[in-house]
């Protein structure tokens, strides 16, 4: 387990702040945040190489105030590999190692023992990081902090060295903080998500949860939601709307009927947001896009144009520009397959309708 309270520590001018999470035993954490957040001074923290300023931080239940990195069980990839260039490829990953048996088992899962023959200096970047990543696995630690260590690798070698460095960990009940700038991955592998921003945690949770619930629309941004409109919260209390049928769950929890204005735009939703000024997310996976209005259960139906389509591999994003009265026009972005693109024949200047369910908007 790895859990932080109110954690703070110092590094020149920076400084990480009141930092709270909770990574649960031999459970795999994600970091995320922009250059500069403090992604990699948090996982020094937790190492033991940068001194805590305060707060509380627990590596399986125990307390680590005063005690030095190596006691620590945790061992640390950087994104960039550092290796021991005066030892060989094989000493680097029997490096603190007491079975060397098990160090090069690992490092044949890991995909690195096949580099035993090979001089450290002539590795390329990937190279070094199957390396560093194999030597910090075969001490067995109990915490794993993991710096972008798949940076290097090409597409294909990432996706199975995660896959297994994912299933090493969960066999050895090790506890995995790993900081990604790939959203995708953040998903793939996490257990828990922590979004950091400026020393500060914003949220934390599971990744499926900061995704689609983002607690504010700098978070929403940030994680790629294309769908932010500011606007009004208002609730719908007269009567209860068709489309709150399928949340009767969480009306009984005490959530409202909302009607959510953003310019010309209207919204239905359901939620616990109070009423007045706030912002509504609809991600883009979540928009339907079709030539004609839907007999379906979206409540949301708009009538647009198609003003922008990108598309990138199997996937295409297209923009429609909704009228919102007043000659203006507010933009929603859907995410299709490109085939299901392809078969509507979308094109810029077409007329189509987006639609999306009242529980795919989210407020904050």
């Amino acid at each position: 387990m790895i859990a932080a309270e109110g954690l703070s520590a110092r590094v020149g001018e920076f400084e990480l702040r009141d930092v709270s999470f909770v990574v649960p035993e031999g459970k795999y954490g994600v970091v995320i945040g922009a250059a500069g957040s403090g992604k990699t001074t948090l996982l020094e923290t937790i190492a033991g190489i940068i001194p805590m300023k305060g707060g509380v931080l627990k590596l399986g239940g125990r307390d680590m105030k005063g005690v030095p990195s190596e006691q620590r069980n945790a061992g640390i990839v950087y994104q960039h590999g550092f290796l021991f260039p005066h030892l060989s490829v094989a000493e680097n990953v029997r490096y603190g190692a007491l079975d060397f048996t098990f160090a090069d088992a690992i490092a044949k899962r890991i995909g690195a023992s096949e580099l035993y023959a090979r001089e450290v200096r002539g590795l390329s970047g990937g190279e070094r990081q199957l390396v560093a990543i194999a030597r910090a696995l075969a001490p067995r630690p109990k915490v794993l902090l993991l710096d972008e260590p798949f940076s290097a690798l090409d597409p294909r070698r990432r996706t199975l060295v995660r896959r297994e460095v994912r299933r090493v960990a969960r066999e050895l009940g090790i506890t995995v903080l790993q900081v990604t700038h790939d959203f995708t991955e953040a998903g793939l592998l996490g257990d828990v998500a922590i979004l950091i921003d400026a020393g500060r945690v914003l949220q934390s949770g599971p990744p499926e949860r900061l995704f689609r619930e983002p607690a504010s629309p700098y978070i929403a941004e940030f994680l790629g939601a294309e769908n932010v409109y500011a606007g009004e919260v208002r609730y719908l209390d007269d009567a209860l709307p068709d489309f709150a049928d399928d949340a009767r769950e969480l009306l009984a929890r005490g959530h409202r009927a909302i009607e959510f204005l953003a310019g010309g735009l209207r919204l239905y939703t359901v939620g616990d947001a109070p009423a007045g000024q706030g912002h509504a997310v609809i991600r883009a996976e979540e928009v339907l896009i079709s030539a004609a209005a839907q007999e379906s259960s979206a409540r949301n139906q708009f009538k647009g144009v198609v003003s922008e389509i990108a598309t990138t591999g199997a996937l295409t994003r297209v923009t429609v520009e909704i009228s919102s009265g007043g000659g203006k026009s507010a933009p929603i972005v859907a995410a299709l397959t490109t085939r299901s693109a392809q078969e509507l024949v979308l094109r810029e200047g077409s007329e189509v309708w987006a639609s999306f369910k009242a529980m795919a908007v989210h407020l904050c």
